[in-house]
């Protein structure tokens, strides 16, 4: 039996609930519950839960195992079936976050209605449509949806290929002609979304040559507070089992105070915020600095993966976290500390050398930490049922043996500092 917004209205109780574990090892919501008291729930799949005590990651203090978070009935019924009573519902991972505004509606709890009693996070394709209908004045690239027997369209190339719901890269691919486009949508058509799943569609658009940047913050009556403002360093990458074609993977980020962000990308976050109707609650903006100025690329409504919440605190002195439980249950805005002139740093290291590397750039007395992963579990243990589960999880989120963090003046000289570590991963 599916409970109903009433019924937990009725056993309205102090409940965290967040939908989808974060992969970055930083669980920054379960921190902000633990120092207001409230009861600590995650929702996942029972494979992911499986993986994720291998991993050694801190336990919620309840644990919600749902074979489809995916599915808003699915996750309301378990939360009832365990006594859940949710306060405020969050997503902790891109998959998820679909379901984590409509689980939030179904049971009458935060962020809903502040967020928007009509919202429901757009994907990829509904966000351009969004704001081409919205009539923003918002450069984006020129995009088709691709079918397998579509239309031709008259895009140029080269084109980015990619689902409309995927997250952290998954099936995103360069592509240089038709032959090739063709090839990659086919290939992600035969993919299989975190946790398993199809894809909705599969998106192309023109390539877009330029820095690639992503702005961090919280809406709060439908105005944006930034955070951070985030330079990209990004790689090339063959796709596996795809001779020929090449796939994005972010290698590091160089984080610097929201206050420093220009006019022109404040307009464009707070354009897109207007365009999908996005009130309250966290939310990161990707752009890619063009020769003209900024032009979206996409938006998620969720904290940051990657590092990046830890990476925006160090450099602004604002918890990300906090500021989203400060919005959502205290209904006030992010009280932001005064811009400083600082940028701090950070590359996921992938070996020991580029580890080292950042061990001797301390010792020359440069404000550098480096952080070693814990080895990564044998996933023998695991069964094959598991691990077709997690598949993408294996493929898009390991391989990292720690990250070296480095803090500067400003983020050309980090990037002086971080970029000979990974130049030879580097593309452009």
């Amino acid at each position: 039996m599916t409970a109903t917004g009433e019924d937990f209205a009725r056993r309205a109780g102090d409940d965290f609930v967040q939908l989808g574990a974060t992969r970055d090892g930083l669980d920054p919501y379960l921190d902000q519950a633990r120092e207001r008291g409230m009861r600590a729930v995650l929702v996942e799949t029972p494979a992911y839960l499986r993986w994720r005590r291998m991993l050694g990651r801190r336990p919620f203090d309840l644990q919600v195992a749902v074979e489809r978070p995916q599915d808003e009935a699915a996750v309301t019924a378990a939360l009832a079936g365990a006594g859940v009573a949710p306060r405020l519902v969050l997503t902790g991972f891109e998959r998820y976050v679909y379901a984590g505004f409509a689980v939030a509606r179904a049971v009458g709890s935060a962020p809903w209605p502040a967020v928007g009693e009509a919202f429901r996070p757009p994907d990829k394709r509904e966000q351009r449509e969004a704001l081409r209908r919205a009539g923003a004045a918002v450069a984006q690239p020129r995009f088709a949806v691709l079918t397998p027997d579509g239309p031709p369209d008259d895009l140029g190339y080269p084109q980015v290929v990619k689902p409309s719901d995927g997250g952290g890269g998954l099936g995103v691919v360069l592509v240089d002609d038709p032959e090739q486009r063709s090839y990659a949508a086919d290939l992600i058509r035969g993919m299989r979304n975190y946790g398993g799943g199809e894809f909705g569609s599969v998106l192309a658009e023109e390539y877009v040559k330029g820095p690639e940047l992503s702005v961090q913050g919280v809406a709060h009556g439908g105005r944006p507070h930034l955070l951070s403002v985030c330079e990209k360093l990004t790689t090339l990458e063959e796709v596996p089992d795809a001779p020929g074609l090449s796939g994005f993977r972010e290698v590091g980020h160089l984080a610097r105070h929201g206050d420093s962000a220009d006019e022109g990308l404040r307009e464009l976050t707070s354009r897109c915020l207007d365009a999908v109707g996005y009130r309250e609650g966290p939310f990161h903006v990707d752009v890619i600095q063009g020769e003209a100025g900024p032009v979206f690329v996409e938006m998620g409504f969720r904290l940051s993966g990657g590092g990046l919440v830890g990476l925006v605190e160090r450099a602004t002195g604002d918890s990300w976290a906090q500021a989203v439980f400060a919005v959502h249950l205290d209904g006030r805005p992010p009280a932001l500390s005064p811009v400083r002139e600082r940028a701090v740093g950070q590359i996921a290291a992938v070996s020991r050398q580029e580890l080292d590397a950042g061990a001797e750039l301390a010792a020359q007395g440069h404000d550098v930490e480096v952080q070693r992963a814990a080895p990564l579990p044998d996933t023998e243990p695991l069964s094959a049922a598991d691990r077709e589960v997690l598949a993408s999880d294996l493929a898009r989120h390991t391989g990292s043996v720690g990250r070296v963090v480095v803090a500067g003046d400003n983020c050309a000289h980090v990037q002086s500092l971080l970029r000979p570590i990974v130049s030879p991963r580097l593309r452009g």
